[in-house]
């Protein structure tokens, strides 16, 4: 039951969100040209959701080994030295990754010291939290994929399609 879960924890909220962010610009479209009453306010909950979509989708993505690359210059290289270029790419993703959620974190430590507000009256650090927890589901998710491949598992995760 957890492994489930945590298989899909990324699809989940990213479902969750996606329904959310359409759900409000429905909402707020219907009601700014049906009844002349605009919720403009409520609008910039729409684009503070997609941080979070943008993050976690990143992250769906690697587990999926969705993720767009360079097979040419990978199948370039002999099979004898791919593991070698498969680990160069997760030190060199995962490096990249940590980084972002280093300065993620200190940029919400700094929301949450100076108490940034959004106008729609929560935190801002809610929004800022994407980018560390994210970019650390990534590498998570980047790491976990490469075992799998080490392993000889199939490439993308179960249950969907081939890219």
């Amino acid at each position: 039951m957890l492994k489930k879960i945590w298989d899909n924890v990324e699809e989940g909220a990213l479902c969750l969100l996606l329904f959310l962010m359409v759900t409000i610009t429905f909402v707020t479209v219907v009601t700014r040209y049906v009844f002349d009453l605009p919720l403009s306010y409520i609008d910039q909950l729409v684009p503070n959701m997609f941080v979070w979509v943008t993050f976690l989708g990143a992250a769906a993505a690697v587990k999926r080994k969705a993720h767009l690359g360079l097979s040419m210059v990978y199948d370039a290289f002999p099979a004898t030295f791919r593991p070698a270029v498969d680990v160069m790419i997760l030190l060199g993703t995962g490096a990249f990754f940590l980084g972002t959620a280093w300065y993620g974190w200190k940029v919400v430590v700094l929301q949450m010291e100076n108490r940034m507000m959004a106008s729609l009256g929560y935190p801002s650090w809610i929004i800022g939290l994407a980018v560390p927890v994210g970019s650390i589901l990534f590498v998570v998710r980047a790491v976990e994929a490469w075992w799998r491949h080490r392993r000889g598992a199939p490439v993308t995760a179960p249950g969907t399609p081939g890219i």
